[in-house]
């Protein structure tokens, strides 16, 4: 973990997955996508919950999930299917687009 993560996690604060992320030399955004697949789509829920002020339990009580689910999603542990994606769509009253780019 970089300097500036470290900084970030103990202000709890989030940061932005892109610009960290095109910060780093190709080997390792390499290396980074091969270990967290799931790492840009949790910090993408995490920050859709904090934009509404949801603690972790009030997130997981509107997607009729356990606190630990959300807790493991947000941590990138966990894998995310489309039903949980649209479960915190619901969760938020906004709609979920899947596309490709």
């Amino acid at each position: 973990m970089n300097k500036k993560m470290k900084q970030a996690l103990d202000r709890k604060e989030l940061l932005d997955f892109d610009n960290l992320f095109n910060s780093y030399p190709k080997k390792r955004k390499e290396k980074i996508l091969q270990k967290a697949r799931y790492l840009k789509a949790a910090i993408a829920l995490k920050k859709l919950r904090k934009e509404f002020n949801f603690s972790q339990q009030k997130m997981a009580e509107k997607m009729n999930v356990e606190r630990a689910f959300v807790s493991r999603i947000e941590s990138g542990r966990q894998n995310i299917t489309l039903e949980t994606f649209y479960r915190a769509a619901e969760a938020v009253k906004k709609d979920f687009v899947f596309k490709f780019r």
